[in-house]
This record gives C-alpha cells, sequence and structure tokens, in this order.
C-alpha cells in the first residue's frame, strides 16, 4: 500500500516522484544490491531515459546507456516493451548480451527484479532491484507486482497529463469528474460521471478498506483497490486547506491511436494484452469485470477477422502501432 500511495503523489516532481517510490519499494525487493529507477520513452532508438535514481547500486549512467544502445528492437520489445512484473532473465538473448555479461556481471548481478510500467504512448517507468543469483518470479508473486505495475502506469500516465493541466481542465484530459469523501458521499459530479455513480462510490469505499482493515494483506488490499475504474478514471487524494480530505476521479483513460474497426473499449482491451496483460490483468488494468474483457477481447477478435490471441495482437500492433 506504500507503494501505491507514493504513486498517486502526481504532483510531486518526477525526481521527487521517483524517490517516494524507491523508498516505498526497497524495504520488499533490496537482497542487497540496492535499487535503481527511471521514467523511460521507446518512441526513439536508443529510447531515452530521464531522471536515473540509484539507491545503493552498483549501476550508474554509463551502464545503462551501454545496455540501452547495444539492445536491438527484439530485446527492448521483450523486455521493456512486452513485460510488467519480471526477472530480467526471462528476456531472451539476456545471458548472451554482451552488457549483461559486461556492465552487470563484473559488479556481482546476475539477475534484476523488475517492475516495469509501460504505457502505449510508449512512456513508462522502471524500477529494478539487482540480484545476486539468477531468480524466478512465480505464481502469487508475480500476479501482485504485476498489479502494482498497473498503478505505476496509471498514475504516470496521469502525470504526464497534469504537466499539462493549462489546457486540460475545462472537461479534457486529467479533468475532475467527480469528488468524494473517503466515506464514499458523491460531492460534485460531472453530467459524464453520473452513470457511474455507484461505481465511483464502490472504487473509493474499496481504496480506502485497502488502507486501513487490509492494508496488510496484499492478497486483500491490491484486489480491493483497482488501477482505473471503468476505464475512464483515477482517483487521486485531494487535501483542502481545511484539513478535509477527497478523493478526485480524474479523467486518464488509457489512449490508444485511432482504429476504426474497433472501439475505443476494444482498443484499451486489446492495447493491454499487447503489452502482455492476462485478460484478468487486463481487467484490474481497466478497472472491468472479467466478463467484460472477455467479450471485447471475442468482438475485437471477430472485427479483425482472427482467431488466436496472438493473431489479435499481431493485428492490432501492424495496424494501430509504431
Amino acid at each position: 500500500m506504500s507503494v501505491l500511495e507514493a504513486a498517486y503523489a502526481v504532483e510531486r516532481p518526477e525526481r521527487e516522484w521517483l524517490k517516494g517510490l524507491v523508498d516505498a519499494i526497497r524495504p520488499s525487493v533490496d537482497t542487497g544490491l540496492g535499487i535503481a529507477a527511471y521514467v523511460y520513452d521507446t518512441n526513439d532508438r536508443p529510447f531515452q531515459v530521464k531522471n536515473l535514481l540509484v539507491e545503493g547500486c552498483p549501476i550508474d549512467d554509463a551502464g545503462i546507456a551501454m545496455l540501452r544502445h547495444e539492445s536491438n528492437d527484439a530485446f527492448v520489445r521483450d523486455s521493456w516493451i512486452a513485460r510488467a512484473a519480471m526477472m530480467a532473465s526471462e528476456t531472451p538473448g539476456y545471458a548472451d548480451h554482451p552488457n549483461v555479461r559486461g556492465v552487470f556481471h563484473p559488479v556481482g548481478i546476475r539477475d534484476i527484479m523488475v517492475v516495469n510500467a509501460i504505457d502505449p504512448s510508449g512512456v513508462g517507468c522502471w524500477i529494478g532491484a539487482p540480484l545476486p543469483r539468477l531468480s524466478k518470479l512465480e505464481g502469487v508473486e508475480r500476479e501482485r507486482w504485476n498489479r502494482v505495475a498497473a498503478h505505476l502506469r496509471s498514475s504516470l500516465r496521469l502525470r504526464l497529463r497534469l504537466a499539462a493541466r493549462e489546457t486540460s481542465e475545462a472537461g479534457g484530459p486529467a479533468a475532475a469528474e467527480a469528488i468524494l469523501t473517503p466515506a464514499g458521499k458523491v460531492e460534485h459530479l460531472e453530467r459524464a460521471a453520473e452513470p457511474e455513480r455507484e461505481a465511483l462510490r464502490d472504487a473509493v469505499l474499496g481504496i480506502v478498506r485497502a488502507r486501513t482493515e487490509c492494508r496488510g494483506e496484499p492478497e486483500q488490499s491490491l484486489p480491493a483497490w483497482k488501477a482505473m475504474v471503468r476505464a475512464r478514471w483515477t482517483l487521486v487524494d485531494e487535501f483542502r486547506e481545511d484539513g478535509e480530505h477527497y478523493l478526485v476521479a480524474r479523467v486518464n483513460a488509457m489512449a490508444t491511436k485511432p482504429m476504426s474497426r474497433l472501439s475505443e473499449r476494444e482498443r484499451q482491451v486489446v492495447a493491454c494484452l499487447s503489452m502482455g496483460l492476462t485478460n484478468k490483468e487486463a481487467a484490474y488494468e481497466l478497472g472491468l469485470s472479467h466478463s467484460t474483457v472477455r467479450v471485447l477481447v471475442a468482438r475485437a477478435s471477430a472485427k479483425l477477422g482472427v482467431d488466436t490471441r496472438d493473431a489479435l495482437v499481431a493485428k492490432y500492433r501492424q495496424d494501430a502501432l509504431t
């Protein structure tokens, strides 16, 4: 919960935001080799890294730069672009990568436990804990960190939108469409949010439950705190000068490139699949039911004339992504 709370401190400057994330996540993952974090943009090659933050970790800017410059498109796609929670050693070609051997091995790093949150826009946030031996991330632990990555994706996307708030306050991206108390009382509701009044209220109560009665139980608290509400809103804390606390629903829908044959919701679901998410993970990511996601996947497949998940993702990438 402390990691999610740090993630949704969205108005902090980027380096301060990353520092909050690192401080929150480090006790759970640091094996003695520290932790590193950065924001990156894969729209250029080699992709751009901003605000590299290193805490007790033997990786520096030069090492990261060498790794990026020696990584071909396939390696970038199979690591930074296509994975959320993972071990770096899961990436095809990891063992033979020249700078894995040249940069990591000399300082005692054999693997990295990664929580990677990349949005379909190509901008992501990478947090890695180096490990002294090859490891695996399985079962409940992988599911837990995948859910954390969903929240990092949501919070990073909202940060980018809030950075342009001067053009987005009047109903555009990041606009506040609902304000609720922690008890679920609606204080303000825009017309666009009215049909989802109960969904917003339930989401607020879920966050409060996750932070209080379920706080020490991640298998209960993470399911209670969804990354999105109805694929449209992210809920963030707002404290007024008089000390009153509210949760504000800000427009933060996952942006996808136009694709005329698919609806916006279908594109969002398929975009999640293209990032390696399962249907269940996409449901958590978007704040939709698992059954709704299954229906949307089936509709998208029919519209694009494909009958397998891999074919659906390939067709989507071919037609909609650069």
